[in-house]
């Protein structure tokens, strides 16, 4: 009776927002609004042009990054007969910073720009990130590693970085094909030539694969420093430590423990806590990085904290909301739970966000509650559950 009253109510409180994303398509026609929330509060954007304004209002790099990108078509090896187009995004910090981390997936099978990341993690500092989409160096021909460190290399001398250890790598796209190394080193002055301050917008949009839209959040500190995070993902989601993508900028001197402390909290209340289609990524990466131009007392590093969960929460349901063929947003809450593990409480959230049979029902505006039973049960008995 008790657990029939909590699946009734569908108020999963926990310190974590599991959120589907059946998500919110675009408008198509003359006339749809887009809703978004922002810091809590409900938006009606009702064209593009409406979300791009709302985007720039959102933009502003922090203190000392410089944002650049450039495109270039190339013929794939594992498909001669057909063109594709790659963007390059470059992240810079105008020096190197100790001040970075990053959060990346626990698939077994990551992709190799996530192992060379991983390695990079242990380096005294970073000042440099190269993103490509439209392959994610995953599982394809030849050595994916030395692949990324080749691109790492083009990158930093294109920006006059002294090592290819300060670029931090990442891809995403095709699975199984291999990156155009020859065609990306020659296009990586192109892109260093359009380097700019002050948006991060290119960056989001280059990013992009499947994407519709672009997303970007932030937050202005107490202090005055910025906090600038966007985000890629719209298929093969459920991550469990970040999104497929994100990036995530400041300029306050936040220690480097505090900050790998800061990111990693707010991405398990965040990132962990989204599933659009259940299928966890290779390539799941989130990268945080300072560039220390405003001093930063203890509660500013509390309030960083917060703005940083804030800022890795709105766009985990940014990423919801734009997954692939999508038309609802569900979010659950669980109530009832004390007894249970944050892990536990998790698992059965996901039980309801993954389930094939209330996601049809949602999509049928008939959130069955019978559906509900049956999937908390069944997670409840497969984990053999005190509920």
């Amino acid at each position: 009776m008790g657990l029939q009253r909590r699946v009734r109510s569908l108020a999963l409180a926990l310190t974590l927002t599991l959120t589907l994303a059946l998500g919110l398509r675009a408008p198509r026609r003359p006339g749809g609004v887009a809703r978004l929330r922002a810091a809590g509060t409900a938006l009606e954007l009702d064209s593009e042009d409406a979300h791009k304004s709302w985007l720039d209002s959102q933009d502003g790099l922090p203190e000392g990054f410089s944002v650049g990108t450039t495109s270039f078509g190339f013929i794939p090896e594992e498909a001669p007969e057909m063109s594709a187009n790659m963007v390059l995004t470059l992240i810079k910090l105008d020096a190197p910073t100790a001040a970075f981390g990053a959060v990346t997936t626990s698939n077994k099978f990551p992709g190799a720009p996530v192992k060379v990341l991983r390695k990079r993690l242990s380096e005294p500092a970073a000042q440099a990130v190269v993103v490509n989409n439209k392959i994610s160096n995953v599982c394809a021909a030849g050595d994916g590693e030395a692949d990324a460190e080749a691109v790492c290399a083009a990158a930093a001398t294109a920006l006059g970085i002294d090592s290819a250890k300060l670029v931090l790598p990442s891809s995403t796209g095709v699975i199984g094909w291999k990156l155009p190394v020859d065609a990306m080193a020659k296009a990586m002055p192109a892109a260093a030539e359009s380097l700019q301050s002050s948006a991060m917008l290119p960056a989001a949009r280059g990013i992009m694969t499947t994407d519709r839209y672009p997303k970007l959040r932030s937050r202005t500190l107490s202090s005055g420093a910025r906090i600038v995070g966007i985000a890629k993902g719209a298929g093969m989601i459920e991550p469990n430590m970040a999104t497929m993508l994100s990036f995530v900028l400041t300029d306050l001197a936040v220690p480097r423990d505090a900050l790998r402390a800061a990111l990693s909290a707010a991405a398990d209340v965040s990132f962990n806590c989204i599933s659009v289609d259940s299928d966890e990524s290779t390539s799941d990466m989130c990268v945080c990085l300072s560039s220390e131009r405003v001093p930063a007392a203890e509660a500013d590093v509390a309030e960083f904290a917060a703005a940083l969960r804030d800022v890795c929460q709105e766009l985990a349901r940014d990423v919801v909301r734009n997954g692939e063929g999508t038309e609802h947003v569900m979010q659950v809450r669980l109530t009832g739970a004390a007894n249970l593990t944050p892990r536990q409480r998790r698992d059965l959230g996901r039980a309801v966000v993954n389930s094939p049979l209330f996601k049809c029902a949602v999509a049928g505006n008939d959130p069955n509650v019978g559906r509900l039973v049956a999937a908390i049960g069944k997670c409840a008995g497969r984990l053999d559950l005190d509920v």
